[in-house]
C-alpha cells in the first residue's frame, strides 16, 4: 500500500510516477512501531511493550487501544504516537526523494508543511514560482 504523502504528492504532480516505484522497494518506509516511540519518549518500559504484545496476541485490538485499557498510556498520548509515526515515515519519504534527486530537499520537506497541514491554499503558495521561500 502507497503512503498517503507519496499519494499527495503524485496526485499533485510533484513527482514523476517512477518515483513511486523508487520508493515502494524501501525497507526505510516501514513504520516504526508506537510502542518504541513511547519507549524512546521515556512513556513505556520495555516490560509494558512485553506485556501489551502478549495481550495483542490474544485479541484483535491495536497496541495502542489495549495500552489505553492497561492504564500504562493514555488516548491522546497514543493519538500523539501516531502522528509522530506518520510524520517520521513521511520524513524519511522526503529524505529518500532528496537523495535520489526527485526532489530537493527544500521542496521536500515544504511539501511535507503543506501534507501535514492539510492546507491547499498553503500547497498553492508553497508550488508558485518566485514562491514565498523567495521573498
Amino acid at each position: 500500500m502507497q503512503h498517503p504523502f507519496i499519494t499527495f504528492l503524485m496526485e499533485r504532480q510533484l513527482i514523476p510516477a517512477h518515483a513511486s516505484r523508487h520508493l515502494s522497494g524501501m525497507r526505510a518506509l516501514v513504520r516504526e512501531p508506537i510502542g518504541m516511540i513511547a519507549v524512546g519518549h521515556g512513556l513505556l518500559a520495555a516490560h509494558e511493550i512485553d506485556r501489551i504484545l502478549d495481550r495483542q496476541r490474544e485479541s484483535t485490538d491495536r497496541f495502542g487501544e489495549i495500552a489505553v485499557e492497561m492504564g500504562v498510556l493514555t488516548a491522546e498520548q497514543v493519538e500523539t504516537l501516531i502522528k509522530i509515526q506518520e510524520f517520521r515515515t513521511a520524513s524519511v519519504i522526503c529524505e529518500a526523494l532528496s537523495l535520489a534527486g526527485i526532489l530537493p530537499c527544500e521542496d521536500a520537506f515544504r511539501y511535507l508543511g503543506a501534507y501535514l497541514a492539510g492546507d491547499a491554499e498553503m500547497l498553492a503558495m508553497l508550488t508558485q514560482p518566485g514562491d514565498a521561500a523567495e521573498a
